[in-house]
């Protein structure tokens, strides 16, 4: 279920079997052209990926917002982050993960109230190549199985 006035609807009335929420983490850096381009590449894999978990589970887990920060430094984000998922939880969420291929959040995996799910991004590629859509699928796959292992 994804973040739109239907599928909330559809949630409201349902939420006792949709248990699971995953919140993409979206690193942003305008500031510097390179920086900028490969943000704009990640934001792309991290949405290819959280649809394909959605869509996998559709009915049971639920696709929250994009939470952006800016690379840097994560500590000013952590206790912002935590303040997202305390709110989630109190629309019963049981189980709700950060999903993201920025490396820098599992330094801090334990400080945030909830559980990561870290893949380790490409760097540029063609996302309609074969190779690159094999790659997700596999990536994506396995995120599901560890999901599972939650329930």
């Amino acid at each position: 279920m994804l973040l739109r006035k239907a599928d909330v609807e559809q949630y409201v009335e349902a939420k006792e079997y949709i248990d699971t929420l995953v919140i993409p983490l979206i690193p942003f850096e305008p500031s510097k052209d390179a920086d900028f381009i490969t943000t704009s590449f990640q934001v792309e894999l991290t949405h290819i990926f959280t649809r394909a978990i959605e869509k996998e589970y559709r009915g049971r887990i639920f696709l929250g917002p994009d939470y952006y920060y800016l690379k840097g430094s994560l500590d000013e984000e952590i206790a912002r982050l935590n303040q997202w998922v305390e709110q989630f939880e109190k629309q019963s969420f049981q189980h709700i993960f950060l999903f993201t291929v920025d490396s820098k959040w599992k330094k801090v995996e334990k400080d945030v109230n909830a559980n990561l799910l870290w893949v380790p991004g490409l760097k540029q590629a063609d996302l309609q190549s074969t190779e690159t859509q094999s790659f997700i699928q596999e990536q994506a796959r396995q995120i599901t199985e560890l999901i599972q292992a939650y329930w």
